[in-house]
């Protein structure tokens, strides 16, 4: 609460730096080496202030942030936002923060320019690793989560759309996306999840090949009785309808 500045027990602490530390220890628990490895890889990088800001904020600070100071990547990746742990009056006052922080007023051309800036940025300093690097090739991954983001700022359209396909399905219901648009890139989405989880599974991030037993594991969960040259075709033509959609709807990522 507001009025807390210390915390209780033995040693007291202020407040700020008892949820600094416990979030620290929550993130060492999840990347911490287990026999088959760390539970998550947690990037806590890319937060306000990079590397030197706060891992734990006050609910106050979060909203006075994203009222005045958030930048558009971050107001992206808020539409995403699901609030996972809290009492039930916590999670009300999290949730209408998180409301509250999408519904402010920003420029629509400008939050348009930044998207297809940032995409350009991507493009440049983080390039896919090969063919089978479905999130980060032109007309990946990041492509269509990218669209689904910046028109759902840019139109308003956020509650109960955190999954991509969820924001793009109300993007099309309220008209601001055209319905093949959707199930396009809808099915994009499904295709390159597919893809990059079964790759990741077998092999790692993979590169220009994929071995032997690697491809047969990929081809029988893509179905459809596709060969290796096949779902290659297949998975450039899909790119290659994503980045028209890209352009046409935030411009050209340059």
């Amino acid at each position: 609460p507001p009025g807390v500045t210390e915390s209780t027990g033995r040693r007291p602490a202020p407040a700020s730096q008892w949820f600094i530390c416990a979030a620290h220890a929550y993130v060492a628990a999840l990347t911490a080496a287990g026999a088959e490895g760390p539970l998550y890889d947690v990037d806590m990088r890319l937060r306000p202030s990079g590397n030197k800001g706060p891992v734990a904020v006050s609910l106050a600070a979060f909203r006075q942030y994203h009222a005045q100071d958030a930048w558009t990547w971050e107001r992206m990746a808020l539409t995403r936002a699901r609030v996972v742990a809290g009492g039930p009056a916590m999670r009300a006052r999290v949730e209408a923060a998180i409301a509250e922080a999408l519904a402010v007023s920003r420029d629509p051309a400008a939050t348009l320019a930044d998207a297809a800036a940032m995409r350009g940025r991507l493009l440049r300093d983080l390039p896919a690793a090969g063919p089978w690097d479905t999130k980060l090739r032109p007309g990946g991954g990041i492509e269509v989560e990218f669209i689904a983001q910046t028109l759902q700022l840019v139109h308003g359209i956020h509650a109960g759309c955190q999954a991509t396909r969820d924001g793009l399905q109300a993007l099309a219901a309220d008209g601001r996306l055209s319905r093949a648009d959707a199930a396009m890139l809808t099915e994009a989405g499904r295709l390159w999840r597919t893809v990059q989880s079964m790759v990741r599974i077998t092999v790692g991030r993979g590169g220009a090949d994929l071995p032997p037993p690697a491809a047969e594991a990929l081809l029988r969960v893509a179905g459809g009785g596709l060969d290796l040259p096949a779902l290659r075709a297949t998975m450039d033509a899909t790119a290659a309808q994503v980045r028209s959609a890209f352009i046409r709807h935030i411009g050209v990522p340059e």
